[in-house]
């Protein structure tokens, strides 16, 4: 009976150093595993402390020998490496912020440029980067992407493939727009997806992402160097990036169907006040710990 089972065992143990061995493996191949150690010389190393422990056998009242110790053994040795893994690459993540007021520029390890307008995020795990190029982005930001392997961007609103190109991406809220300066861009939202070269924008618009010929290159990527252009924009996004530039908070009712045209710097807020809502008929209020109250002008 006995026999039967180291038997059994030893074949469970051929079996562990193929199929199984590929699949975990396999698992783990985008993981690095602490201490310097190979996927490789890990699953080895887990492998001969299988081996050394002893196997405990029982006879059940029909006599047929169990083996209580393996497979549970393995599962729960396995679960725990795994979760060690899991572990070591969520300390790999690495988060860029810009928050309100300011701007943030970025290199990453393979010389692509990012530019963060404020308020805005990206997001990438530095174990893998050099390797998949891909990224999370919350907010909006202009790319200068080294060519070289396909790079990815995942937002709320959708993602973007490329090559060695340069664009800006704005997603925030509902709002989804890229626009391509140079090269090529795939821009892919739900099951839709659109291609646009030099002097092109992509935008989700009524959950249709469209694509259209932008002359007004300048004003898209403006935000760099602190200046801000809107086209009949809803007065009430005009505050938000407000907001966003300045670290301060309008109070009172939305304005949603009041629409501006112009442009601001965020150089010096009652200015940009000034410049949008005189034009509007609006007064304007800025108390101590920066609120803003809107009124219309009587």
């Amino acid at each position: 009976m006995t026999e039967h089972v180291n038997n059994q065992y030893s074949d469970e143990q051929d079996h562990f150093g193929t199929d199984l061995e590929d699949k975990i493996l396999s698992r783990v191949s985008g993981f690095k595993v602490p201490g310097g150690k190979t996927p490789e010389t890990a699953l080895t190393d887990f492998k001969k402390l299988i081996s050394d422990r002893k196997i405990k056998i029982s006879s059940s009242k029909t006599g047929k020998a169990r083996m209580i110790w393996s497979l549970g053994s393995i599962a729960a040795g396995m679960a725990l490496l795994t979760g060690l893994w899991q572990i070591y690459n969520l300390i790999t993540i690495t988060k860029v912020n810009a928050s309100r007021g300011t701007h943030t520029e970025y290199v990453l390890s393979d010389g692509t440029e990012v530019q963060l307008n404020a308020e805005s995020q990206i997001t990438f795990n530095k174990n893998s980067y050099d390797s998949k190029r891909e990224l999370t982005l919350k907010g909006e930001a202009f790319f200068n992407v080294k060519a070289g392997s396909s790079f990815s961007i995942k937002t709320p609103n959708g993602r973007i493939m490329v090559l060695g190109t340069s664009f800006n991406v704005f997603s925030r809220d509902n709002l989804f727009i890229v626009t391509c300066l140079s090269g090529k861009v795939m821009v892919m939202s739900a099951n839709q997806t659109v291609t646009i070269s030099q002097g092109e924008t992509a935008e989700l618009s009524e959950g249709k992402l469209k694509r259209y010929r932008n002359d007004k290159l300048q004003y898209v990527t403006g935000w760099i160097d602190g200046e801000f252009y809107f086209e009949n924009t809803p007065l009430n996004l005009v505050f938000k990036e407000i907001e966003r530039q300045f670290n301060v908070k309008f109070t009172g009712r939305e304005r949603q169907d009041e629409f501006f045209t112009g442009s601001f710097e965020n150089k010096d807020l009652k200015v940009a006040l000034e410049i949008v809502c005189l034009p509007m008929g609006l007064n304007f209020e800025i108390d101590k710990n920066g609120q803003i109250f809107v009124s219309n002008r009587k």
